[in-house]
């Protein structure tokens, strides 16, 4: 039995180590282009959740960055799609063009681009965001791994200490380490 647990231990501990070609990194969008990077967190001790996005340049530079939170827990991927329609919402007011937004919920980009009838539970919240698009200009939804969202999930963490509603000129204090290891 001791000789299994080793083993299994072991096959587990070699399975997580990663290769540097496995590693994920943010990647700054193309020259001409902004990326915004959006993610949601969960706070069920206090029945709400929260958004977080943020605006780099092409260099990776700080632009802008926002928070919002709600009340309710939803299931994750609505949070996300909130996520997604606040950032839109945000692009669009700021009136910024050639947008990259990137989050980590693969379900939501799918459900974006899946042209049938949008079934999902949150559908109506992606019909939104649909919607939204079309009065933007050149903006485009992709899906990146967690490890490469991290600043804004650290916004989204933060967001229930904030304002219900909040706009960062400035990086905040709590975020530098995650926008400088980025541009590394």
């Amino acid at each position: 039995m001791l000789f299994q647990w080793q083993a299994a231990r072991n096959s587990a501990t070699a399975h997580n180590q990663h290769s540097p070609q496995d590693t994920v990194t943010w990647q700054p969008p193309a020259a001409g282009f902004l990326k915004c990077n959006v993610d949601a967190a969960i706070f069920r001790a206090q029945n709400r959740f929260g958004t977080g996005m943020c605006i780099r340049d092409h260099r990776g530079r700080f632009v802008k960055a926002a928070t919002t939170w709600y009340e309710g827990c939803p299931p994750p991927q609505e949070a996300e799609a909130v996520g997604l329609r606040d950032a839109i919402l945000w692009l669009g007011q700021l009136e910024l063009s050639n947008v990259q937004i990137e989050l980590d919920c693969k379900l939501v980009v799918d459900s974006i681009y899946d042209k049938n009838n949008n079934q999902a539970e949150f559908g109506s919240i992606i019909d939104d965001c649909r919607s939204l698009l079309q009065q933007c200009t050149n903006f485009k939804i992709s899906f990146v791994r967690r490890q490469a969202n991290v600043v804004a999930h650290s916004f989204a963490r933060v967001s229930i200490l904030q304002a219900r509603h909040q706009v960062f000129d400035l990086i905040p204090s709590c975020i530098p380490n995650c926008v400088m290891n980025d541009m590394i």
